[in-house]
């Protein structure tokens, strides 16, 4: 099951306006289970309009997007969001905004005690469980809003640009934690990781956390080059950085994002 596809992205286009504005066009893209895959791309090329599509928050106008063999119409139970403003109820405390998808799922009251305390345990909130988001801290509301995604007990992870409005100490601490909760601890309950894929700007961070990097071109997107991340697990972003081939790995994506689409 490892090498098998788990999710796969048949020629997709989508477009707003009537047609006016196409955000990105026949894009092809399989995502091995277990396997972490960074998407990187300019502003506007519709990173985050391919992630919601992949949850089956918004349609497309072409192609199909299929996970574990079914075409994917609607949200799934197996796959779980993470967005870039946190998404957090603020009448909410951590624990209720945890449970909140477990209830509406219809998880038994037992078992969503115990996914809530495990995972903001997991996530480093032990002892905030009754905070409200207004008191916490931008790195803590973002744990708030993993833990609720790990909670589910996933098999596919999406996240978009999860870390991307936090200052630089704490996006490096978060994307460490991330790092051993998939290739360490990993998701449901200690078994295997989730699979993963991960919008984001930071080439650094496509680098540190992805088994592959793909680079999309300006809109309407394609995809320009995917890049396999030849650097062994298990990482931390610091192990990364010094690694011989962080500084090639770096190049290669700046090149093919500064370069114009032909």
């Amino acid at each position: 099951m490892a090498v098998a596809e788990r999710l796969v992205v048949e020629r997709a286009s989508k477009t707003f306006g009537g047609g006016e504005l196409t955000v990105f066009a026949d894009l092809d893209l399989a995502v091995r289970d277990q396997e972490s895959v960074c998407v990187l791309g300019p502003s506007g090329c519709g990173k985050t309009t391919l992630l919601r599509a992949m949850h089956g928050l918004v349609g497309l106008d072409e192609g199909r997007i299929v996970v574990d063999g079914s075409v994917v119409l609607r949200p799934r139970s197996n796959v779980a969001m993470v967005f870039q403003h946190f998404g957090l109820m603020p009448w909410k405390s951590v624990t209720a905004n945890v449970a909140y998808g477990l209830e509406l799922a219809g998880v038994a009251r037992q078992e969503i005690a115990e996914r809530v305390t495990r995972y903001v345990e997991l996530v480093g909130l032990k002892g905030f469980e009754r905070s409200y988001p207004h008191t916490l801290s931008g790195g803590m509301q973002q744990r708030v809003g993993l833990a609720r995604a790990l909670a589910m007990e996933p098999d596919i992870l999406l996240m978009d640009e999860p870390f991307g409005s936090l200052d630089a100490q704490t996006r490096e601490i978060l994307q460490d934690e991330l790092l051993s909760i998939l290739q360490i601890t990993g998701v449901r309950g200690g078994r295997a990781p989730a699979t993963m894929v991960f919008i984001t700007h930071s080439i650094e961070e496509a680098i540190a956390l992805g088994d592959r990097i793909v680079v999309l071109s300006a809109r309407p997107a394609r995809i320009r080059e995917t890049i396999s991340v030849d650097i062994p697990r298990p990482r931390t972003v610091a192990s990364v950085i010094a690694h011989p081939r962080f500084v090639e790995l770096r190049d290669r994506c700046w090149r093919l994002l500064r370069e114009r689409t032909a």
